[in-house]
């Protein structure tokens, strides 16, 4: 499916396309897409194009005979066949990876065992040489005898490894059964991080306990001959401390009963160097320069979503530094993942939209194109501005005043509860019939049980006396996201009423078997429908070029780079048959617009999606009934038992 949408992507494109662009569109990585681009362009001449690859610009496709081109298009299309053919490959490797020590393997033994034809086999082997041939690999074929992968030894297990961390695979089976429980080591190795004062990330942590497993199949299964190499010259320029990990490599080597060569070791070690978050930076970046850049860039965010960043001197140093160390990353051509991009994507979407920006900013003044990890990870530097600026505002409350309908027990476990929202202010209940005492109190807000009927200065929250867990995070919002101003006699149980949102004039069954053409449809609807401005069908587009809003268990949230509606509401459509994008599924479309005055509702409405996502059961409820109210009473009871 990779390879069609890439081609596809060439053909609709005017202008050049970046390696960074089809990388985000494909949310791969850049060895896969080179890997693909590598495959269409030894097909293009006899496919009717020619992929084009110009320094400095990226990858156009120029057009040699239409219809060979569309035919070849359509073959590609196929998903079942595109989806197997990938897993044939990487079955095929993992056969390699793992029999005769590395020795041939004979085509008619590798046949059976992947349940396909000689012929079948023969067809896959070009495609499976490119990819070798992407780690400076080699797929060595000699008659009689059969085929193996040869290379230098760091480079196979460079292979290895991907295979082993490409989710669940034959290799990474068969590599967990030969090697046994790794409990023992990754305690270990955590200790070693510990003592040593080490930043690495849980996703560089689980690479470098994949290396570990890997180096042990690799000396036992795969290459138990091996002669012992020389040592490399990148050793000898560099003296390099072996303690840290020795106590991990010293257990390991004698509890499998293997010697570890210096260039072995030093390949460990160079690995856990890359995957150490550095404490200084080493840049040509300019930091005064870049801070202002930022703080021009901030401002101008700062008028267009009513946001406080660029007066944020904390957040800016600390979004300065790290800006150092990413450039100084992407210098060297490290990257970092982020486990938690997709919840950080998902219930915190405004937030990252401003970082997709932040990430054309950098592309634009400095040339640095950032992967969607990364943003995940500049994404937290926002979120602690936000936790920042709501200790501010529930600080602005210096008083706090309770009215209840008696006093006693209830009115002070409600003065306990209120309290938890408000740790450094001064909080008091008072009676209804103590008026005197509560004006006398000078409250900045005012949390009642029954109605006021004298006018009160402060704001008001309605409350239920027995005040609940979902009404104390329902006020714990409404403070964060409004002024003092405009709280006045707000009431606290709002946090479903997003879901009143699923208009019925924008509830469909859609049989669309194209992704980008489905949220044009849906866009379009709510433009005519009155709910969107005129442009918003080309601002939800941008914000999924920028990056796909479609997440797990067949849920996608489309909705624009800026929120700025006519009138709010939510558009769902129920895709039926499911159709596949950049090889997810895409069952349930939630698209989103609101007015800047509701803008609030987004918090809620993210946080319930996102609940919903976790409940595969819940999601076959909505997509098989598809019905308007039964997606409502779902979403309701899905946010019920968050609590």
């Amino acid at each position: 499916m990779r390879t069609y949408l890439i081609l596809e992507e060439l053909v609709k494109s005017e202008d050049y396309l970046s390696i960074a662009f089809l990388m985000n569109k494909l949310n791969v990585s850049k060895r896969t897409v080179q890997n693909e681009l590598s495959y269409l362009k030894k097909e293009g001449k006899k496919n009717g194009y020619e992929i084009l690859n110009t320094y400095g610009k990226g990858y156009s496709l120029e057009i040699i005979n239409v219809q060979d081109l569309n035919h070849f298009l359509k073959e590609l299309g196929n998903n079942e066949s595109t989806n197997e053919q990938g897993q044939l490959i990487y079955d095929e490797l993992s056969i390699l990876l793992s029999t005769n020590n590395g020795e041939y393997t004979s085509t008619s033994e590798l046949a059976d065992m992947l349940g396909i034809s000689n012929t079948s086999l023969y067809s896959k082997m070009d495609t499976i040489s490119e990819y070798l041939n992407s780690y400076h690999l080699v797929l060595d074929r000699k008659s009689h005898y059969g085929i193996r992968i040869t290379g230098h030894p760091k480079n196979i297990r460079k292979l290895m490894i991907d295979m082993y961390m490409h989710d669940d695979n034959r290799f990474k089976q068969l590599v967990d059964s030969r090697v046994g429980n790794y409990d023992e080591y990754e305690r270990l190795v955590q200790d070693c991080i510990n003592k040593n004062t080490l930043r690495i990330d849980y996703y560089e942590f689980q690479v470098i306990m994949c290396w570990l497993r890997v180096i042990v199949f690799y000396k036992l299964f795969f290459d138990r001959k091996a002669i012992t190499e020389p040592i490399s010259d990148e050793i000898k320029d560099n003296l390099i401390d072996f303690s840290k990990f020795g106590e991990v490599l010293l257990k390991l080597q004698h509890n499998f009963q293997f010697i570890l060569s210096v260039n072995e070791v030093y390949e460990f070690y160079h690995l856990v160097e890359h995957s150490t978050q550095k404490d200084k930076v080493d840049t040509d970046i300019d930091r005064t320069l870049l801070t202002s850049e930022l703080m021009t860039f901030f401002k101008q965010i700062d008028i267009e979503n009513n946001t406080d960043y660029s007066s944020d001197k904390f957040f800016l140093d600390n979004l300065v530094t790290h800006l150092e160390f990413l450039i100084a990353r992407l210098d060297e051509k490290i990257a970092y993942k982020n486990p938690l991009l997709l919840e950080l994507c998902i219930k915190y979407s405004m937030i990252f939209d401003i970082v997709l920006k932040l990430s054309t900013f950098l592309k634009d003044k400095f040339g640095y194109e950032t992967s969607n990890d990364e943003l995940g990870l500049i994404a937290v530097h926002f979120l602690n501005h936000s936790e920042t600026e709501k200790r501010s505002k529930i600080n602005q409350y210096e008083r706090v005043a309770i009215v209840c309908t008696t006093d006693g027990g209830i009115s002070n476990l409600v003065k306990t509860r209120i309290k938890t929202i408000f740790p450094s202010s001064e909080v008091k209940a008072f009676p209804f019939w103590q008026y005197s005492e509560l004006e006398s109190f000078h409250p900045n807000i005012i949390f009642s049980s029954i109605p006021l009927k004298n006018n009160q200065e402060s704001p008001v929250i309605y409350i239920k006396e027995l005040i609940s867990d979902k009404e104390l995070q329902n006020i714990k919002q409404m403070l964060f996201l409004n002024s003092s101003d405009n709280l006045q006699n707000k009431y606290s149980e709002k946090s479903t009423a997003y879901i009143d949102l699923i208009k019925q004039d924008l509830f469909e069954v859609s049989s669309v078997k194209k992704y980008d053409t489905l949220i044009d449809q849906m866009s379009l609807k709510m433009i005519d429908r009155g709910y969107a401005y005129k442009n918003f069908d080309k601002d939800v587009a941008l914000r999924e070029r920028y990056m796909s809003t479609i997440y797990k268990n067949g849920i996608a949230i489309p909705h624009p780079i800026e929120m700025d509606g006519k009138k709010s509401a939510i558009s769902l459509y129920i895709v039926k048959p499911k159709l596949v994008e950049n090889n997810k599924d895409v069952k349930l479309v939630f698209m989103i617009c609101l007015t800047k005055k509701d803008f609030y509702y987004y918090r809620a409405i993210s946080n319930g999606i996102y609940q919903l996502m976790q409940n595969e059961q819940k999601i076959k409820e909505i997509y098989t009934k598809a019905n308007i109210n039964v997606t409502r009473n779902i979403l309701r009871e899905v946010e019920r038992n968050e609590y």
